[in-house]
Formats: structure tokens, sequence, C-alpha cells
């Protein structure tokens, strides 16, 4: 299998997830009331800017199809890339049910940044904490969105 054909078949399942998100929030009310966002106002914005990002992926991968050559995966460098990639995400997934989304976002970012980025801890630590910080102010605070809260969340009084 090329990359070609990676690349179209996860854009096509991302456009899936799009779709599927716009479909799910016409059901709700999508604009701005008195109060402010309505309940499918977010999902349905995210849905089309997945539509849109994987709709922009495929045609990137069309005009660049020659470029998009074999990918292998099946040798230990090829795994060791996919599995680099992949588990992170799925221990940040694990880690938000015990620890909250904050704290497991912030974790997640860190040893990214530090371990697979090779940026130095300074730089991982100042990028998890702002990113952590900035996302719980932007849905906490602004669009008063609650998201998972995990036990620090919860000492601290913001759960």
């Amino acid at each position: 299998m090329t990359r070609f054909h990676l690349e179209l078949i996860f854009a096509g399942l991302v456009f899936l997830v799009g779709a599927t998100g716009v479909y799910g929030a016409t059901a709700l009310d999508t604009g701005w009331g008195a109060n402010g966002p309505q309940a499918g106002f977010f999902p349905f914005r995210v849905g089309l800017i997945l539509m849109a990002a994987s709709a922009l992926v495929m045609a990137q991968a069309v005009a660049s199809r020659a470029a998009l050559g074999h990918i292998a995966i099946t040798d230990r460098a090829g795994m060791k890339r996919v599995l680099g990639f992949g588990l992170p995400i799925i221990g940040l997934v694990l880690l938000a049910q015990w620890l909250g989304l904050y704290v497991a976002m912030a974790l997640y970012l860190l040893f990214t940044i530090r371990f697979t980025g090779k940026r130095p801890w300074h730089t991982a630590l100042g990028v998890a904490l702002g990113v952590s910080i900035v996302t719980f102010l932007v849905f906490e605070s602004w669009f008063q969105v609650p998201l998972l809260k995990g036990p620090l969340e919860i000492m601290l009084g913001l759960g």
C-alpha cells in the first residue's frame, strides 16, 4: 500500500467523522443565542473544519501523488515510527479518564515534545503548561464548556 492510498483512506475517515458531527449538530440549534453559543454551535463548526481539512489533504495527496511512494511499516523502523505516534495518543486518552483532560494533555505534550521532538525540558514544559492553561481558559472560562476533570482540578477547586 502506498502513502497516497493511506492519505486518501485517512482523509476519507476524517471527512466522515466531520460529516457525522455536522449531521448530528443539525438536530440542535447551531447558531448563537442570547446566552451565547447554542448546543450545536461548536460541533457543527468543528465538523465543517474537519471536512474542509480532509478535503485539502485529499487534494494535496492527488497533486503530489508521484512523490507519495511506497511506505513500509512492516520493517522495524517503520513500526517504531507508527507506535511512537500512536501509543502516546492512546496513553493520552487513557490518562484523561483518571487524571482529567488538562493534566493528561499537559503530560502528553511534555513527553511528546521532549522525547519525540527532542526539545529541551524547559521548552516542552512551557508549551505543555501554556497549551493546557489556554485550553482551560478558552473552554471553561470563556465558553463555559466543561471538559473532563480529574482529581487535580477538583482539588484545586476548578472542577
